[in-house]
């Protein structure tokens, strides 16, 4: 009998996932924003293919991490400020299909680059 009691339960806590449209049948990717650039970047804003994220601050040598949804076509667009308030942006397009994980990373001058960490 206990068995089927357990049997039960895992079909009705299956059944309650399913039903609840858990995201993690979704392909997600990690997007990550690294700060080699010697100085604190602020007001960062990052608009990916399934929505948009923000941080008030990075500070130098720090990385921020985010979990996405996949989304096609794999085009991004990073914003942000120095500490004196200077404004960089730029667009970036990783072709038709995103990436398991993404890396941008804010180097010497507040340059930016994308590189494709897997996959």
């Amino acid at each position: 009998m206990k068995s089927a009691a357990h049997i039960s339960f895992a079909c009705l806590t299956a059944a309650a996932l399913f039903a609840s449209g858990c995201n993690y049948a979704k392909p997600m990717m990690y997007i990550d924003v690294v700060n080699h650039s010697g100085h604190r970047i602020e007001n960062l804003e990052v608009k990916h293919p399934t929505g948009i994220f923000g941080l008030p601050k990075l500070q130098n040598e720090q990385t921020h991490r985010h979990m996405a949804p996949s989304g096609t076509p794999c085009k991004f667009s990073i914003s942000f400020e120095d500490q004196s308030g200077r404004k960089y942006a730029g667009n970036y397009d990783l072709g038709s299909k995103c990436p398991t994980e993404v890396s941008f990373d804010v180097g010497a001058g507040m340059s930016v680059s994308a590189r494709q960490v897997r996959p």
